[in-house]
Parts: C-alpha cells; sequence; structure tokens
C-alpha cells in the first residue's frame, strides 16, 4: 500500500508581457491571480525596478513575493 502527501502549496504558471512566470500559491487560490496581474501592472515602482522579470511569484492572500534570476525579492501588497 502507498501513501501520498498532498502538499498544501499548488503552482501554476501566467504569463506577463512576453514571459512565463511560475506562481506558487501558498495558503490562497488561482482566484487571486487576477488581483496580483493588477497589482503588477498598477505598481511600476516594483516592476520597472526590476532589472529582469521574475523567475517565480510566491502568492499569498494579501502579498506577493517575486524573486528575480539575480536572487532579489521584492515584496507586493495585493488589495
Amino acid at each position: 500500500m502507498q501513501s501520498t502527501m498532498q502538499s498544501k502549496t499548488q503552482s501554476t504558471n501566467i504569463t506577463f508581457g512576453k514571459h512565463s512566470i511560475l506562481v506558487r500559491l501558498i495558503g490562497t487560490d488561482r482566484g487571486r491571480i487576477p488581483s496580483l496581474l493588477s497589482a503588477l501592472r498598477h505598481n511600476k515602482l516594483t516592476w520597472l525596478s526590476l532589472r529582469k522579470p521574475p523567475e517565480r511569484i510566491d502568492l499569498y492572500d494579501e502579498e506577493a513575493m517575486l524573486y528575480t534570476p539575480d536572487g532579489d525579492k521584492y515584496r507586493l501588497p495585493i488589495f
């Protein structure tokens, strides 16, 4: 008999601009992705300060953590 443990962290990919970005859903669901995309589009300060597009985003209920290939990490509030 084989048992498996189901993780509470799910992931999906989104396309933002020309880039495919891995989004890990941590304690939230896919329904928050439209809010994330809206926050990314409207938060020009964070988006313009990125040297390279994020390679991964950890999406929580009220914030997102953006991780770049250079090792930079940005916190983006989502309301």
